[in-house]
C-alpha cells in the first residue's frame, strides 16, 4: 500500500513538471462561419498580430477549421475521436524552442441542437513574452 502510495505521488509530481505552462485559457462556442478573433501582442519588441479561427462545416465527428495568423492561412480537419486542436506558434525562439509562446486551439464539443461548436484557447508562454486580447466573436465578412 505504501509503495502504491508513494508511485502515485510520484508520477503525479512528474506530471507537474512536465506539464505545459498554460498561462491563460478562454473558451469561445462558435456558430458556423462566426469568427473567434485574438489579438497577440508581444512586449519586446512592440508588436500586434490577429489569430482567427472559424468553422464551415461539420460531419461525421470532424470539423473543418479555418484559421489566419499574419496573413498565413491553414485549415484543420479537427475530430473528436482523435485530433482536437492545432498549434500557432506566435513568436520565434530566443534560448531555445521551450521558450517559444505558442497558443493551443481545442475543438472540445459540438452542439447538434445549437449548431455551434465548442473551443477552448490555451495561451502557452513560459517566458511571458506575449499578452492576448480577447475580441471574442465577429460574423464572417
Amino acid at each position: 500500500m505504501l509503495v502504491k502510495a508513494f508511485l502515485l505521488t510520484w508520477v503525479f509530481l512528474l506530471s507537474l513538471e512536465a506539464a505545459p505552462a498554460w498561462r491563460e485559457t478562454k473558451s469561445f462556442i462558435l456558430k458556423k462561419d462566426e469568427m473567434a478573433r485574438i489579438v497577440i501582442k508581444s512586449i519586446s519588441p512592440k508588436l500586434e498580430r490577429v489569430l482567427f479561427w472559424r468553422w464551415t462545416l461539420y460531419t461525421d465527428k470532424k470539423l473543418v477549421v479555418h484559421e489566419k495568423f499574419d496573413r498565413v492561412v491553414g485549415q484543420h480537419i479537427l475530430d473528436l475521436d482523435g485530433h482536437q486542436a492545432f498549434r500557432k506558434r506566435l513568436l520565434g525562439a530566443v534560448k531555445s524552442e521551450q521558450d517559444v509562446p505558442y497558443a493551443l486551439v481545442v475543438f472540445k464539443k459540438f452542439d447538434d441542437v445549437n449548431k455551434t461548436a465548442q473551443f477552448d484557447f490555451f495561451l502557452i508562454d513560459r517566458e511571458n513574452r506575449v499578452e492576448a486580447d480577447y475580441a471574442i466573436k465577429e460574423a464572417k465578412k
